[in-house]
């Protein structure tokens, strides 16, 4: 007799068989035992999970003589006729070759007839996706209100291509990927039938490069069985595979951790001298390091599908790497898997990324260095600003008048008393007397700010701050009023002006001290309708002008005093 493929010999020939699938296989079971029996079932998954395998279990279930029932004989004429592949009543079509309207015009006249050896007539419609448009219009009434005694069942790789008239007439069930231990436990059992020794890394190796596909693996055995001679052993996995140890990804993370380039590439070297697949190491090393970050956040064993041994290096080896750090060797990783499909020369791409990969460790480094001496700075300054608070309160200096002249004439130093203010934290009441008394300080001191503004502007261009002057310049901008050491300004230009000179307002209060030797603080901006209402009107006299209306004559003989006769024009 003829060699049969390990895939095709160990096909699941009772529910028992079925791998991985637990759900599924009890969900049936129910029904069988319960006699609820539904007329269309959807079968979706990934390739090599047993979907296929599962509708002949289930229709031999159902057409067993003994049955329906949960475990089907497997000896009967029913159930040998199924496992052969020849029982009439059990029809499988191939929608990839049979897609046509024609095809399915032919399956709706044959659903007519009874069954002819069995209890059902079971249609199993395999890659069912494959269907034309027209195809899956002629089968919907057929599929929805079938004959009693018809079952369908559609097979499929890709539900998401069948339209939604045809999953609504369906029991969907959906089979999952299967496990490493799961596929390694069956590959361990076909091995003990077939008086084969193997190692378990070897199997482990197999199962994982199956991800999850137990035809997959199946087939890989029977490659490395033909491969082998006595013993399947890891190594020979490996050279068949074109894989690379594990041991090699705990390499490569021992010397990211300790920034070793050099290290890094001379293993890469060794594994391109073995005539090993760049574009396999890549996505090998990517599901290394997602298995890390997993053990990092500490997230559910089942989602890491690896052995008890290589969950506890991975443990260990996680240990010495953050999370924020496996997250940006696996971005590098991932575009390194992009650049190497379309370049030329994949070695140097690959290359690069795990020299990238040994320079993270030396960019944390010097970023923590950095964010530490910006932490100190910040704290000197905080404590600078909290000092010049502190001798603020302790002395505020306030500014009184010269007594003697109301007219605003420059302040100078000796014109000045300096009133030492104590017990500041609590709260004193101003006599109207002192409230006077102040509002007069501030009109000398603004008066005196804007007859020294233009040697302001002289000082700033001496030292250079030329951007500040120009905005100065710019938005034409001057003293407006004081209240209480706080300096208002106008600005008659753009609104981005103010920002520029609030950020540099403090370059500002010192060029005031030198020039006028005035302690002020700029606290910002007013209009100037506000500033110049707020302001006592004062004639060339230095009498106050009361906020009466002025007649047509007098404010014609005001403006020609101010602006000189040859210059004013009145229009009636």
């Amino acid at each position: 007799m003829s060699y049969v493929a390990l895939y095709r010999k160990y096909r699941p020939q009772s529910f028992d068989d079925i791998v991985g699938q637990d759900a599924i296989v009890t969900t049936l079971k129910n029904q069988l035992t319960s006699g609820k029996i539904g007329h269309a079932y959807l079968f979706c998954g990934m390739r090599g999970t047993g979907k296929t395998s599962t509708a002949r279990v289930f229709a031999k279930a159902l057409n067993c003589e003994k049955g329906p029932t949960a475990s089907p004989c497997n000896s009967c004429a029913s159930c040998r006729a199924i496992s052969s592949g020849s029982m009439i009543d059990v029809i499988e079509m191939d929608a990839a070759s049979n897609r046509g309207i024609e095809d399915i015009r032919y399956l709706r006249e044959k659903v007519n007839f009874a069954p002819s050896e069995g209890r059902y007539k079971i249609y199993i419609i395999d890659e069912v996706h494959m269907l034309t448009t027209e195809a899956f219009n002629a089968l919907l009434k057929t599929l929805e209100e079938p004959p009693a005694y018809v079952v369908f069942i559609l097979a499929t790789t890709e539900p998401n291509k069948l339209p939604q008239t045809i999953l609504s007439r369906c029991m969907r069930f959906d089979f999952t990927r299967i496990s490493t231990a799961e596929i390694v436990a069956r590959l361990k059992k076909i091995l003990t039938d077939s008086g084969i020794e193997a190692e378990d890394k070897a199997l482990v190796q197999i199962a994982q490069s199956s991800q999850g596909s137990v035809r997959d693996a199946l087939s890989l055995l029977d490659k490395a069985i033909a491969y082998s001679e006595k013993k399947l052993s890891y190594e020979q996995v490996l050279t068949l595979l074109g894989a690379v140890s594990h041991e090699v990804f705990y390499r490569i993370s021992k010397a990211v951790l300790q920034c070793e380039s050099a290290a890094v590439l001379e293993i890469l070297d060794h594994i391109v001298k073995q005539g090993k697949d760049l574009f396999r190491f890549l996505d090998d090393l990517l599901e290394h390091f997602r298995n890390l970050l997993m053990v990092s956040i500490n997230a559910d064993r089942k989602l890491i599908d690896v052995i008890d041994e290589d969950y506890a290096k991975l443990q260990q080896i996680a240990q010495g790497y953050t999370k924020e750090k496996l997250l940006s060797i696996i971005d590098i990783l991932k575009d390194a898997a992009n650049d190497v499909k379309w370049s030329s020369q994949p070695r140097i791409v690959v290359e690069a990324a795990l020299v990238k990969l040994t320079l993270l460790g030396l960019w944390e480094k010097e970023e923590g260095y950095i964010s530490r001496i910006q932490h100190l700075e910040n704290q000197v300054a905080a404590l600078q600003r909290q000092l010049e608070n502190i001798n603020q309160i302790k002395q505020d200096v306030v500014v009184t008048p010269n007594v003697n002249s109301l007219a605003p004439k420059p302040v100078k130093s000796q014109d000045m008393t300096l009133i030492d203010t104590k017990d500041v934290g609590q709260e004193q009441v101003e006599s109207p007397k002192d409230k006077a008394e102040k509002t007069n300080a501030d009109g000398d001191v603004i008066g005196l700010l804007r007859e020294d503004w233009p040697k302001v502007l002289e000082r700033l261009s001496s030292q250079g701050k030329m951007t500040l002057l120009s905005t100065l310049k710019a938005g034409k901008i001057v003293p407006a009023k004081v209240e209480e050491r706080k300096l208002y300004l106008i600005n008659h230009g753009d609104a981005v002006y103010e920002e520029i000179i609030l950020a540099e307002k403090h370059t500002i209060e010192e060029i005031i001290k030198q020039v006028s030797n005035v302690d002020i603080i700029i606290k910002g901006f007013v209009i100037e309708e506000s500033a110049s209402q707020e302001e006592p009107k004062v004639q060339q006299t230095g009498e106050p002008i009361e906020n009466s209306e002025l007649s047509d004559e007098e404010f014609g003989k005001r403006v020609i005093e101010i602006f000189g006769k040859d210059n004013v024009t009145f229009i009636d």
